[in-house]
């Protein structure tokens, strides 16, 4: 990772950890401005993953999964951005999905770390284990005792470990791997 790259996520992390303390701060309208963030993130992914494959990925093997997954993303965000006049229910089965998922896949990224002895093992497990516990706490709160509230409180502290992960990860050191 060179120096530009390394600022560039700090300065991103800064961000997610900001909007999360302001969707903190302004509650009551978080659940719209959830929705809104969501729904414009994946949509603009899946413009540029549809964009790459146009332009690269084509003539690339394995280019149709970028086309797949840009479609996917695109419907994804169809889909979020027209959550808004449903219930905060959908939203909490919504962020329990999201993050139940990347907390299984950093679990099973620490596995395969720790088969070939990398030191960062232990972050991606802690990191798989925070988002589990993200989204029982989602299933927990939100589900059961029906709180509006919660599914912004949850997406608040999804985006503040997002940008303290993306903080920490800038300042790790990276291998550079030279070919003799």
């Amino acid at each position: 990772m060179n120096y530009f790259q390394r600022i560039r996520k700090i300065i991103a992390g800064m961000l997610f950890i900001f909007a999360g303390i302001i969707l903190i701060l302004f509650a009551e309208y978080g659940y719209m401005f959830i929705l809104l963030a969501l729904g414009l993130y994946l949509l603009v992914y899946g413009i540029r993953m549809m964009l790459y494959y146009f332009t690269m990925a084509r003539l690339m093997v394995g280019g149709k999964t970028i086309l797949y997954k840009g479609i996917i993303l695109l419907d994804l965000a169809m889909f979020t951005l027209s959550l808004s006049s449903l219930r905060p229910t959908y939203l909490i089965l919504y962020l329990v999905g999201i993050y139940a998922a990347y907390g299984v896949i950093d679990i099973l990224r620490s596995f395969e770390a720790k088969k070939i002895e990398s030191p960062e093992w232990k972050f991606k497990f802690i990191s798989g284990l925070l988002n589990l516990l993200v989204a029982i706490s989602a299933v927990v709160f939100g589900l059961v005792m029906r709180s509006s509230d919660i599914p912004v409180y949850i997406y608040c502290v999804g985006l503040i470990w997002s940008g303290v992960s993306r903080i920490i990860s800038a300042f790790r050191r990276t291998a550079v791997v030279y070919i003799q």
